[in-house]
């Protein structure tokens, strides 16, 4: 469970609160307020990675329409019915709200920002991609949606028309917030990498999404020749120095 285990540990953190969409456990109780509460939720395993398992349900009507990564809207009477078809009670789900993210060519993105320990043990921001979503995908999991990656200066441009000093701001806020989520991180355990993804809405907020401990997709940055390189030299690093141990 540690997706939950994340978000209640951030939220304990006054300067994180304003970055988290409302998530909890998912219940049937939980899930019905969630839904009459927001336009969409998205439900995940708890334990999850890659985008697997994820499900987008919103409420329109006397109906409760859900779709599952890319495939085709269904529907369903109640959320006693949307429960137990989709099998939500084991594995652990988590329900969270949904953001209408920031899109390019109609499709959402959001941030992958990463962060690693260097030679010394001390945390860099190392750099940061926008994953675009592929076409009726509802995740932005590049392998799993079919998506793509753009440089964050041209995502920022064309998504919200941000321009020099403005992009720079909203990278600037970024990576603060990627500092302050490991900074908190590290008080519970110990990681050498994690990728976080960070969202932006359609009007400019900055959103937490998740933490990606274990493995967080290097391959994201090979259109980013230098901080591949980087996170390259890092990992066989730390690799190396976890054998000697």
């Amino acid at each position: 469970m540690w997706k939950i285990r994340f978000h209640r540990m951030f939220q304990k953190v006054p300067q994180l609160r304003k970055y988290l969409p409302e998530t909890a456990l998912c219940n049937e109780v939980r899930l019905a307020e969630y839904l009459d509460r927001y336009p969409a939720v998205y439900i995940k395993p708890d334990g999850g990675g890659r985008g697997k398992g994820v499900i987008k349900a919103w409420k329109k009507g006397n109906l409760i329409y859900y779709v599952k990564v890319k495939g085709d809207v269904q529907s369903v009477n109640s959320v006693k019915e949307l429960f137990h078809k989709l099998k939500l009670k084991k594995p652990v789900h988590i329900v969270q709200q949904a953001i209408d993210l920031a899109r390019i060519n109609d499709r959402p993105f959001d941030i992958r920002v990463m962060m690693m320990r260097d030679r010394q043990e001390r945390w860099n921001y190392i750099g940061m991609v926008a994953k675009v979503a592929g076409t009726k995908s509802i995740i932005t999991n590049v392998a799993r949606g079919k998506g793509y990656v753009l440089p964050i200066d041209r995502a920022l441009r064309e998504s919200l028309g941000l321009t020099g000093l403005t992009i720079t701001k909203k990278k600037n806020e970024l990576i603060q917030l990627a500092e302050l989520c490991t900074r908190t991180h590290s008080k519970s355990r110990y990681d050498w990498q994690i990728g976080y993804d960070i969202a932006v809405d359609r009007k400019g907020k900055v959103w937490f999404i998740e933490t990606n401990p274990a493995v967080p997709a290097h391959s994201l940055f090979r259109s980013e020749p230098a901080v591949y390189r980087t996170m390259k030299q890092l990992a066989a690093f730390h690799k190396r120095k976890q054998k000697d141990v």
